[in-house]
């Protein structure tokens, strides 16, 4: 998870200053490690799932099975793993992009998801909470704000919405 001062890169890994915005965000490298790694061992065990497939006489469509095999090696294990690490880019990129960025400051929050940007004044917000997991932001009147996915360290969230004067805990009532 980043930290950060308020600026034009929100990821970027800097320290908020006190009475500056702090931004919350996934980590560029993580995502895209998880994702290129995974899509990288995926390929490689799709070579080793295509020979196991022909081995079974029961398993029907076994002609993409033997296309795939038929690929000498080394050409095989390196063309699966590079379609998958290409895979896993494509998927990590997808990651950022449904990923949710909040900027917590003094006078309101900015959750940002899929390019577009949700804002709410200090006063519209009386709690923030955690529920399962998704962060909610609740109003005075008891009404939902905002409901996001959230994958951020929630220690970290309440540490940082508690720091900007705002009430962090279980929704009233339950």
């Amino acid at each position: 998870m980043d930290v950060e001062k308020s600026g034009p890169d929100p990821r970027d890994g800097t320290v908020a200053g006190s009475g500056e915005a702090t931004v919350l965000a996934e980590p560029v490298w993580q995502l895209m490690l998880v994702c290129v790694g995974c899509g990288g061992v995926g390929g490689w065990l799709l070579t080793l799932l295509a020979d196991l497939w022909l081995s079974l006489p029961w398993v029907p469509m076994k002609g993409p099975a033997r296309l795939l095999t038929s690929v000498p090696e080394p050409w095989l294990t390196v063309g699966a793993v590079v379609v998958g690490l290409a895979l896993g880019v494509l998927v990590g990129f997808i990651a950022m992009y449904e990923s949710l960025t909040a900027r917590i400051s003094d006078s309101g929050v900015v959750f940002t998801i899929r390019d577009s940007d949700q804002e709410f004044t200090h006063d519209e917000i009386a709690l923030a909470c955690r529920d399962g997991k998704e962060l909610v932001l609740v109003a005075p009147d008891g009404g939902e704000l905002a409901r996001e996915r959230c994958g951020l360290p929630w220690r970290r969230l309440a540490e940082t919405f508690t720091a900007h004067g705002y009430e962090w805990g279980a929704p009233r009532g339950s």
